[in-house]
């Protein structure tokens, strides 16, 4: 890349910035229906043009400001048991869907059923890299006996993230930690065999 360009990368970065920002709040404001690629640009104090460059239909931008706002807190931690991992990961999405991030999210779940383009986004770059890692993790624990006698890992997961979407979906907010973290007890008790807490004797040894 030549010198001459170097100086305008900032300034692109810092307007595909300002769009992203006024994109998701716009979103969290006005809901799918009032979002549109024109208000943001108003908002932005950026050019249709520029957003059009950038993003080609309004889920694009929707889910792109929605990752924007959320990326830095996503992960999929490693505890060392699968019981663990499980834990840590949907407490973690719990919060993280707390109030603005769960009110945007459920406005593109509920939008994604008539709108394939949004449907298709969030497929991608949402639901299928946290199925897959659902159903990675499963396999691993299937295989090192920490699954429960009988288990499938497709109802496992419905039961695990299923108190995290359910509210979301029908217009509610998402539980507290200390509910959410009850519902995985029981939750967790059912799919996993048993384990001692970190540092505490396994009283089966």
């Amino acid at each position: 890349m030549s010198k001459s360009r170097v100086p305008g990368r900032p300034r692109s970065e810092k307007s595909r910035e300002a769009i992203l920002d006024a994109a998701f709040a716009l979103l969290v404001e006005r809901g799918w229906a009032g979002f549109a690629l024109e208000a943001v640009a108003a908002t932005a104090g950026a050019g249709k043009t520029t957003i059009y460059r950038w993003w080609k239909t309004k889920a694009d931008l929707a889910v792109d400001a929605f990752f924007h706002a959320t990326e830095e807190e996503l992960r999929f931690p490693d505890t060392g048991t699968a019981r663990g991992d499980f834990e840590a990961q949907i407490i973690e999405l719990a919060a993280l869907l707390t109030g603005a991030r769960g009110r945007a999210l459920a406005e593109m779940l509920g939008a994604a059923r008539t709108d394939p383009s949004l449907g298709k986004a969030l497929a991608e770059r949402w639901l299928a890299p946290r199925r897959r890692w659902g159903y990675e993790r499963m396999a691993r624990a299937a295989a090192s006996g920490e699954l429960a006698p009988g288990v499938a890992p497709g109802p496992a997961l419905a039961l695990l993230y299923s108190p995290v979407y359910t509210p979301l979906l029908f217009g509610g907010e998402t539980p507290g930690p200390e509910q959410i973290k009850a519902i995985l007890d029981l939750a967790c008790s059912a799919i996993f065999q048993g384990q001692a807490p970190q540092g505490s004797p396994d009283p089966t040894g």
